[in-house]
């Protein structure tokens, strides 16, 4: 493999600072971060995309790109090199697995091998995108110089945050609208795009992660979350910058089945955390004075990237919906009845019942298990609860899990019934090309999709008293 002073290439695990002194030799002022899995099949229009980014955005400035990859074989890693070959792209790509004796997989880890090694280096910036992505980056890039620049005029000093904010399909993106936004609350800032994946920090801003716990959760899908909420608790200044569509692959059912408990799980230790520091998230909760603050948004008129419809999706079957929450119930169901008051949690298996016989008799009342906004809140009420009462993070964030999903397909059908879908056969006749026409898409998602998410997270926070710090 190839290893000289611009271009490293390693079939094995990098030694510790073995990176640090590459960027220090190259004196690399911004990385761009790739944690990949077997993303072979798309580095080379990856690596492209980065090179004329940074060619066309930061031309003045040496800009190095890191891949961390945790593939079972040497095939990413092939093609990175292959990619770059002839170009005057800055490069190192190499496996974290066994990075300093650790061997957890996951894009926790491979991040984590980045923190740690922009430490101490003249990098001040850190640009973390997703190895699966499909996006000309120009315009995002772009878009993180001007707000980086406006940053460093009007808050010297200070680190920065930007999270994302893309054109995403109302029928996606269940756990950035259901639980990620009303969590961020009770730390006292609203931040939409908690896990958006696709992020900016300043160096201060990523030396946070070198102060954190690791848990095994956050070094697989729970980092994105954790990252955000090390940030709005330690007063960076936090961004959201529109992006347009966000073109990479569709989540694997797989991962769909762990990643929300890791998310979940990864925020509420997060939480715990601040709260044993400073007592801080009992203190928002009691505060009724306590005002929540919102990110800086750019929006398209500001990011310059034009508003993009989400299109159409065939992923949306209701059947199959419907028939998950029956069958993934028994999963569930004893950690609902520990984490739920007796009321709360009996009222849930009826609601089930009466789903499953509806499913069975080929009705569509009720459609789903009735969990609606205001419900979802009082659920997450009671089951935050219980975990601050009882400190147990797995029995909390396998209730709600489960409990997330019933609210994210009752926020479903009232999307689908302003859209003039409110029976099954309505839904199921146009499920295989569900979608918004593109003179109504604007205004829809501005107001019925973010609007209705941002309802949320303020109703939950206004409502936060409900959580009980005392027995019930």
């Amino acid at each position: 493999m190839i290893n000289n002073s611009t271009k490293c290439f390693l079939d094995r695990t990098p030694e510790q600072g073995e990176i640090r002194n590459w960027l220090i030799q190259n004196k690399v002022k911004i990385v761009v971060g790739h944690p990949t899995f077997q993303n072979h099949d798309n580095i080379n229009k990856l690596l492209h995309s980065d090179i004329d980014a940074i060619n066309k955005t930061y031309p003045d400035v040496s800009v190095a790109i890191i891949i961390s990859d945790g593939s079972s074989d040497k095939k990413t890693i092939t093609a990175c090199e292959e990619a770059a070959s002839g170009t005057n792209v800055k490069i190192f790509a190499a496996p974290y697995d066994g990075y300093k004796g650790r061997s957890i997989p996951g894009k926790g880890s491979a991040l984590r091998l980045i923190f740690e090694e922009i430490e101490n280096t003249p990098v001040d910036t850190l640009i973390l995108l997703d190895g699966d992505l499909k996006n000309n980056f120009t315009e995002w890039f772009s878009a993180y110089r001007k707000i980086l620049n406006e940053h460093k005029q009007n808050y010297p000093g200070k680190e920065a945050f930007i999270t994302a904010r893309y054109a995403r399909h109302f029928v996606d993106a269940s756990i950035t609208r259901n639980v990620v936004g009303p969590l961020t609350t009770l730390l006292g800032t609203y931040v939409p795009g908690g896990i958006s994946g696709d992020i900016v920090l300043t160096a201060g801003a990523a030396a946070l992660e070198l102060k954190s716990e690791w848990t095994e959760a956050r070094c697989r899908y729970g980092t994105d979350i954790a990252t955000t909420f090390d940030n709005i608790g330690n007063g960076t200044v936090i961004y959201e910058a529109y992006l347009g569509a966000k073109l990479h692959d569709i989540t694997d059912d797989a991962k769909l089945t762990v990643m929300p408990g890791e998310v979940i799980g990864s925020a509420l230790e997060r939480l715990l955390s601040f709260e044993k520091a400073d007592g801080r998230v009992s203190r928002i909760i009691k505060d009724k004075t306590f005002e929540l603050k919102n990110p800086i948004c750019y929006g398209p008129e500001k990011t310059g990237i034009k508003f993009i419809n989400p299109g159409r999706t065939a992923a949306f079957s209701l059947a199959k919906k419907r028939e998950s929450l029956v069958s993934r119930f028994p999963a569930f169901e004893s950690d609902l009845k520990r984490a739920l008051p007796a009321a709360s949690f009996q009222k849930i298996k009826t609601n089930v019942s009466l789903l499953e016989s509806a499913f069975k008799n080929g009705s569509d009342s009720p459609l789903f298990i009735s969990v609606t906004p205001a419900y979802w809140c009082s659920l997450l009420y009671e089951s935050l609860s219980y975990f601050f009462k009882t400190l147990d993070i797995d029995t909390a964030k396998k209730a709600m899990n489960y409990l997330y999903t019933a609210a994210f397909l009752e926020t479903c059908a009232e999307r689908l019934s302003e859209l003039g879908l409110r029976t099954a056969k309505q839904i199921e006749t146009v499920e295989k090309n569900l979608g918004v026409d593109d003179n109504k898409a604007y205004d829809f998602y501005t107001n019925n999709v973010d609007g209705a998410s941002l309802k949320l997270a303020t109703e939950f926070f206004k409502g936060r008293e409900s959580i009980k710090w005392q027995s019930r």
